[in-house]
């Protein structure tokens, strides 16, 4: 037989009528694809913030071009990490800069921390103010000017006396004028600001220059000129990010966000769309193969099945990038309500709805051509006798692979019996994805298996609906092995997402609980000085100051140069005296200058002893070896590693701590910061801070949990309404043998029975035993942790979706008449 013209237009018209004939199965995957796209767009959004937005510069919004050190590490293939704090630059290069043709003024800007009069401020040098207001006299030695925000809000005027408190103590100084400058603060001389900003002499935070004309040209000297020094030279938006250092750090959180859920969603895409293409090529099999026995070649078939699955995703596509547009600025709000984007415009471009679009026609194209292989590749006769029928194995190889990457699974979850810390958290989650991805493979072969115990167990008392149920069930069970796989996921999903999160909180919140000593805690920005005087209070034994900071632990791997991140907390002097962090090994009395503490499970992950010297990078940039002073067990609660005050303050220069632990009388402590404007106490120990209610990051992960599961229950529903139309010819030959569409009906419900038993059990399988695990670890409770109600509700809600999805299109059909269903199905 001469096969079929070859091209894309002569499969055009087999595609349209079939598509015709197919429109549930079809609407199924045009569903997917809306859920899917929405989702790829809005995380995609939340990423391209990251990658492209800045914030607007304000201060220095007059000059042109700025001038920087490099704020952040370069990581070897992948993002670099930006600097929680700065690095200086010379400021003798402003005067370098300045005889620039083309730039008209250059000034080094210094910033320090100040508390005025109760107010937490910014103070800056003269020197780049006075770049755009000559009008206003510079002022001198012991004098400040003050913006008219700041005097508005300190209610202080020209010739006033202040009293200005930063890290190197309390000095007073006069108001020398009030001037209407942008940004808010007060303003010292370049000599007060270096020495408040305790920089080395001679340094400077960044150089802002004024140029005169052509920016671009003027930029393109200023780099010329400092080519080989490694100095950044900024212009246009992102100046915002160079004036103000949170700018870089929201934005690498972003797009570490974004990547972070990019991985699951994608994975959550390709499975929910591919099952739904799976279905609709599914209901297809006859007429793909009629079309095989005309003479269409197997390419020919693929093509027409990825091509019509194009079409009908194209339909679902344009909708959800509108949705996921949406989905992305309220996402984008909240994270901006929880201080996460510090205020960066979101990235609304086509570029989001472009990758989204890609990435879905991809993931259609693929899997419409995977579900039509076999199909196609059939010899026509073949093709037409399995057109009715399921095939009867499910594949050695792919039931073997499924069993392997459960066993992977398992071990898995078994890690946190092994591995401590956080990674034995990521593991046990990672746990509950592997298990639903073997489930999918092996999942024909563990239906049949299930299905024919319990048939065999159930005996010869099984009723006529039961038994078709069962039968039905073995015979097709790739369909029912799909269906159970997706619901599993679901719930497998949620009670991973809440009782993980549930543990990890616990878990620290019981380590802070059993290691805090303090009995009160001052906030607020504390100086040197003030701990001191703290220290020195009637009915103080105690007070150590707390920095939070964050380092970077840098080792080489494979000949290159790795960074993580780390989060910490760094104590002055005296930190067994307000904190228990269950000492494995040295002395916390010795943390004191280039020194950390560990926690026991990182340092034996790391390889470091007491006495060894760890490399890290200080949040400003600066390289340093710190000795490992001591050991101890509370790391969830109290972190990885834990520095010496002098590290940050002997490196960085001084700097207010963010609180002060003291023990003693309560009621003395509190009466000491009630007396120093800006600084307040509480009873207690409230660093590190154990939370009462729902954190932001908290808020988070059950708004990306809800959504998850939302699209999971969607797809789930959307392939069962289908694979439920496409059974018509079913339906049909059990009402022609006799069956009244009451039996029929019975008969559905008990494999909605089956198939939700299976599906929960599943899904309570692959997530119980590691969140068990988890608690059994960390807690000593041998169940998983969190709210009981979400187990049973997300049982009952993956039960009423499988009903209705069930339900609703086996009544629709049994209300058709006999003759008019027989034609539908043929």
């Amino acid at each position: 037989m001469r096969p079929l013209a070859r091209g894309r237009l002569t499969m055009a018209g087999p595609s349209i009528s079939m598509a015709r004939s197919r429109i549930a199965s079809l609407i199924a995957v045009a569903c997917a694809v809306f859920g899917g796209a929405a989702m790829v767009t809005a995380t995609a959004v939340v990423g391209e913030t990251g990658a492209t937005s800045h914030l607007a510069p304000d201060r220095l919004t007059g000059a042109e071009i700025l001038v920087t050190a490099p704020q952040r590490h370069p990581v070897v293939e992948d993002p670099d990490i930006p600097f929680p704090e700065r690095q200086t630059l010379p400021a003798d290069l402003a005067a370098d800069l300045a005889a620039i043709p083309g730039v008209t003024g250059a000034a080094a800007d210094l910033t320090f921390a100040a508390r005025l009069a109760g107010t937490e401020l910014e103070g800056h040098s003269w020197d780049t103010a006075a770049l755009f207001d000559t009008s206003t006299p510079a002022p001198g030695t012991g004098e400040v000017v003050l913006d008219t925000e700041t005097a508005d809000a300190t209610g202080f005027r020209s010739g006033d006396r202040i009293a200005l408190t930063t890290a190197v103590g309390t000095t007073e100084y006069t108001v020398s004028a009030v001037a209407d400058l942008p940004g808010q603060g007060l303003y010292t001389d370049a000599a007060t600001a270096l020495a408040l900003a305790g920089h080395a002499a001679g340094q400077a935070d960044l150089i802002a220059v004024d140029a005169d004309g052509d920016t671009a040209a003027v930029a393109a000297a200023v780099r010329s000129a400092l080519a080989g020094t490694g100095f950044e030279v900024v212009t246009g938006d992102a100046r915002g990010d160079a004036e103000t250092l949170a700018g870089g750090t929201a934005r690498s959180e972003l797009i570490e966000l974004a990547t972070a859920l990019a991985a699951t969603i994608v994975l959550l895409v390709g499975f929910i769309t591919g099952g739904a293409i799976s279905v609709s090529v599914a209901g297809q099999r006859r007429d793909l193969a009629l079309l095989r026995a005309v003479g269409a070649t197997p390419r020919q078939v693929r093509r027409l099945v990825a091509s019509q699955a194009t079409l009908v995703a194209a339909a679902g596509l344009v909708p959800g990038i509108g949705v996921g547009y949406l989905l992305a600025e309220r996402f984008t709000a909240f994270l901006a309500g929880s201080g996460t984007t510090a205020g960066l415009p979101v990235a609304l471009t086509p570029v989001s709805g472009l990758i989204a679009a890609a990435l879905l026609l991809l993931t259609v194209q693929c899997a419409a051509r995977i579900a039509a292989w076999r199909t196609s590749r059939l010899p026509a006769t073949a093709a037409v006798t399995e057109s009715r029928v399921e095939p009867r194995g499910s594949g050695r190889v792919r039931t073997v692979i499924g069993l392997l990457v459960i066993a992977m699974a398992i071990t898995q979850a078994l890690m946190p019996l092994v591995v401590p810390g956080e990674a034995a958290f990521a593991s046990a989650a990672t746990a509950t994805l592997t298990a639903v991805i073997g489930l999918a493979l092996a999942g024909p072969a563990l239906v049949r298996a299930v299905l024919r115990f319990t048939t065999r167990k159930s005996g010869a008392g099984t009723g006529a609906p039961a038994w078709l149920a069962a039968s039905n069930g073995r015979a097709y069970a790739r369909r029912t092995a799909g269906a159970v796989a997706v619901l599993a996921l679901a719930v497998g999903l949620t009670v991973t997402q809440v009782s993980a999160q549930s543990t990890f909180t616990q878990t620290a919140a019981a380590e802070i609980a059993d290691g805090s000593k303090a009995d009160a805690t001052v906030t607020g920005a504390i100086s040197a000085a003030d701990l001191a005087a703290l220290n020195e209070a009637s009915g103080v034994d105690a007070a150590v100051g707390v920095i939070h900071t964050d380092v970077l632990r840098i080792y080489e791997m494979a000949g290159d140069v790795e960074a993580d991140p780390l989060p910490a907390l760094a104590f002055s002097p005296g930190i067994d005296q307000v904190a228990d962090l269950d000492v494995e090994d040295g002395d916390l009395a010795d943390l004191t200058g280039d020194t950390v503490a560990l926690d026991a499970g990182t340092a034996r992950l790391w390889g470091a002893d007491v006495g060894d010297e760890i490399g890290l990078i200080l949040a400003d940039g600066t390289r340093v070896d710190a000795e490992v002073a001591a050991t101890y067990g509370r790391g969830f609660g109290f972190g990885t590693i834990v520095l010496a005050a002098d590290l940050v303050t002997g490196h960085a220069g001084p700097r207010f701590y963010d609180a002060a632990l003291a023990t003693g009388d309560p009621a003395a402590v509190s009466d000491w910061a009630a007396g120093v404007p800006g600084l307040t106490a509480e009873p207690g120990a409230a660093v590190p801070y154990i939370s009462t209610g729902m954190t932001p990051d908290q808020w988070l992960n059950i708004m990306v949990t809800l959504a998850l599961c939302g699209y999971v229950m969607l797809g789930a529903a959307n392939s069962l309404v289908a694979a439920t139309a496409r059974r018509r010819g079913e339906f049909a030959g059990l009402r022609a043998a006799g069956a009244t569409p009451r039996q029929v009906r019975a008969m559905m419900r008990r494999e909605t029975l089956f198939l939700c038993a299976l599906a929960i059990g599943a899904g309570l399988a692959v997530s119980v035993l590691p969140m068990t695990l988890l608690s059994l670890v960390f807690l000593g409770e041998p169940w998983p942790q969190g709210p009981l109600w979400v187990i049973p509700a997300v049982a009952a809600l993956t039960a009423l979706v499988a009903n209705a999805a069930i339900a609703i299109p086996t009544r629709k059909a049994l209300r058709t008449p006999l003759t008019t269903l027989v034609a539908a199905a043929e």
